[in-house]
């Protein structure tokens, strides 16, 4: 069985601590996963992995894309408002991308299963069923006195995550985001949302009209359900949100100030509205491996 992630961030420190999350992110991405999409869209100086790549442990599996800012504007049309880190348009250059059999699209601040408990978790899943595994939280403070020295030993990341497993419980979040929203299923569902291949390519990946942040996870779920999928939210294996600031994809932090309209995401959104060409899949974007 081949796995596939999908990352998405900018190089702008956002929440805080941006070099300790994505660092431990890529290594336990890298691990579990046959192969990674990293796509750094947006980045003012230059892509995050540059200040990070030698604390990680790469082995041959991990697709860079950068998305400079001059590029970034074509691909939102030069929409001022646009989020400065597209989420939407990032996840689906690297869903389209992606081969593997079971694809997540995940955040930078998560470390990842480990490996067997995911793919055991998978064998009991439908392929015809969109996933939302509901994370656990471990705030960085945390990280640091489990390593005693007043840093973060990035080699030590498994030990780590199993302490973070030996010490944590499952999370059951439930949240409506509006009235008679039956699609969010969990708080932050966007933190990692899994789903065979053919699923994905089905609804066509994130609906790219919601350049803007919130409700875009919600959103993908809702049209799982729309073109005739199951959806459903699980509470293991155990994965982890390094816990930071604000969330709401910059919004609430005001990075971005214009917000998706709730009723276009969830009320109104049934099929997808994506072109074929969803993904930029008639554009070559160059990447390299690592």
């Amino acid at each position: 069985m081949k796995l596939s992630a999908v990352i998405v961030s900018r190089n702008d420190n956002y929440g805080g601590n941006l070099i300790e999350r994505s660092t431990y992110c890529f290594n336990s991405m890298i691990d579990t996963f046959d192969e990674v999409f990293y796509i750094d869209w947006n980045s003012d100086t230059h892509s995050l992995l540059y200040d990070v790549k030698d604390n990680v442990q790469f082995k041959g599996n991990f697709h860079h894309i950068v998305i400079e800012p001059k590029i970034a504007k074509i691909l939102t049309n030069y929409d001022p408002q646009a989020q400065k880190c597209c989420e939407v348009l990032g996840r689906n250059i690297g869903l389209r991308r992606s081969s593997g059999e079971w694809i997540i699209s995940t955040n930078i601040d998560i470390i990842a299963p480990k490996r067997d408990e995911l793919i055991n978790t998978i064998n009991g899943l439908d392929n015809n069923t969109f996933y939302t595994i509901s994370r656990r939280g471990i705030d960085l403070e945390k990280i640091i006195e489990f390593h005693k020295t007043g840093n973060c030993e990035y080699k030590k990341w498994k030990e780590l995550r199993e302490y973070a497993i030996e010490t944590s419980e499952e999370r059951y979040f439930d949240e409506k985001t509006v009235e008679d929203d039956n699609y969010s299923i969990v708080n932050c569902c966007g933190d990692f949302q899994l789903a065979h291949r053919n699923v994905w390519h089905t609804i066509k990946g994130m609906e790219e009209e919601l350049i803007y942040p919130l409700y875009a996870d919600t959103n993908v779920q809702k049209k799982a359900v729309m073109h005739g999928f199951g959806l459903k939210a699980i509470y293991n294996p155990a994965l982890f949100h390094i816990n930071h600031g604000k969330g709401g994809g910059g919004f609430l932090s005001g990075i971005n100030r214009k917000p998706n309209d709730i009723h276009r995401a969830i009320t109104y959104q049934f099929k997808t509205l994506n072109p074929e060409t969803w993904g930029f899949s008639d554009i070559e974007i160059e990447y390299e491996i690592l």
